[in-house]
């Protein structure tokens, strides 16, 4: 149940949904997976479509300088330890920061009919995120109860827990470490071991290079689960005019979307 819920939150919801397609356009998907995408992001608990995509685009436009909403770099941070700063970019930023406004960031989601219907019905998300969990706990479980209460532990509070994190170590872990193979302003790093927990997120040094990319392990050994969904889509017809970057090229301008 961990598992299941983390691929379908964090997976198809925020990594192939919220951020590839609703902030950066790298494929065209149809009605249906437009809703679900945005659907199974709100059950990851990180919020509407809107507000997230906002704090992204964001973060790409000031990426480690000052005004970048989770950088951990003392140059954003203005803090003098690195170990507060790395804090402050992995979690302490969620306690207090600027939203972005919409009209700057997400204005063609502002009309977009699954955008608004991400905010309308968030909390709705959020209960399904735990009930979903429950009711499979307890169909999987003899004791209907018993498997209820480890559906609602695993799938639900431990779950966010973990995906919570882990999505968050994309934007400290990948900003203070990992390979660079594209020279870029910022601080973007490649991190072999949290791209396979996050559906290819940790290829970030790639993606910050190529942003409206919709596959970020740009290579053969670069694992990237996220794309191999989105093949997957494109191969029954559900996904079409899918942008996948040349290694070769040379990377996009910082602010790029």
């Amino acid at each position: 149940l961990l598992l299941g819920m983390w691929m379908l939150t964090g997976g198809v919801g925020i990594s192939v949904g919220y951020h590839r397609y609703f902030a950066h356009r790298a494929f065209k998907a149809c009605t249906p997976l437009r809703y679900m995408m945005a659907f199974c992001g709100g059950m990851a608990g990180q919020g509407p479509v809107m507000y997230w995509v906002a704090l992204h685009r964001r973060h790409h436009s000031r990426s480690d300088l000052p005004g970048d909403p989770h950088s951990p770099c003392r140059e954003a941070t203005q803090l003098g330890s690195r170990w507060r700063s790395f804090l402050r970019g992995h979690m302490w930023w969620t306690i207090r920061h600027d939203v972005p406004k919409p009209s700057r960031y997400t204005r063609e989601l502002m009309v977009d009919p699954v955008a608004i219907w991400s905010a309308r019905i968030y909390p709705m998300a959020l209960i399904a995120g735990i009930a979903l969990p429950a009711v499979l706990g307890a169909m999987m479980h003899d004791d209907e109860i018993k498997g209820m209460i480890q559906g609602v532990y695993w799938g639900g509070c431990v779950r966010l827990v973990v995906g919570h994190h882990l999505i968050w170590s994309v934007n400290s872990v990948c900003h203070a470490s990992g390979s660079r193979p594209y020279n870029m302003p910022d601080r973007s790093g490649n991190v072999a071991w949290l791209a396979w927990m996050t559906f290819g997120e940790g290829w970030h040094n790639n993606h910050h290079a190529f942003p409206t990319s919709a596959r970020l392990g740009l290579h053969r050994l670069q694992m990237d689960l996220g794309w191999r969904f989105i093949c997957f889509c494109r191969a029954v017809g559900l996904v079409s005019s899918v942008r996948e970057a040349d290694p070769a090229a040379a990377p996009a301008s910082p602010s790029s979307l």
